[in-house]
């Protein structure tokens, strides 16, 4: 056996009163298998070698424990030997999906804010004149695209181009 190797934890389960199958008992031993802590268990109650129930669990730490003595087993160190030890640095993982979605919301924000904005543009033009601040702007602009599509047609379609984009990303 390896000094520096690692013991793993067992519980073995048993019956203290075979006839009695709802009262089980517990016990942890530290071994370096299955085997050894059955060994262990028979060694502290011989008494049990006649039931027949019993139960040997391997809790999930025993995994870690294997990979540390994996480890100490591909490096064996002698003391004449000098040691040398690397250190690994994970890297977190890069997902162009979340980038993707990152840069969406602020667009959708960046343009929420926009489209918030032209009313209160729309509104000051009509209270305040055409010197109001960017609103004879916004004004014009939207006169040149109706111009643009025909009048009435042009209110019609502006309206849906609105109503599109709303409920698109409303639903988004």
């Amino acid at each position: 056996m390896n000094p520096k190797k690692k013991l793993k934890t067992y519980n073995v389960t048993y019956r203290p009163d075979a006839d009695n199958r709802y009262n089980t008992k517990t016990v942890t031993y530290k071994a370096e298998s299955m085997k050894a802590a059955e060994q262990k268990f028979y060694e502290e109650y011989p008494e049990q070698k006649e039931q027949h129930y019993l139960e040997i669990h391997s809790p999930l730490s025993n995994y870690a424990i294997d990979a540390e003595n994996q480890k100490l087993a591909e490096n064996p160190t002698d003391n004449n030997t000098t040691t040398t030890t690397t250190t690994t640095t994970t890297m977190k993982k890069f997902n162009i999906l979340n980038t993707f979605k990152l840069v969406n919301e602020y667009v959708y924000h960046i343009t929420m804010l926009i489209v918030g904005v032209i009313p209160l543009l729309l509104l000051g033009v009509v209270l305040f004149g055409d010197n109001f601040f960017l609103g004879n702007v916004v004004v014009y602009n939207i006169q040149n695209i109706l111009d643009s599509m025909g009048g009435f047609v042009g209110i019609i379609t502006l309206i849906l181009i609105v109503t599109v984009f709303h409920k698109f990303y409303k639903n988004n």
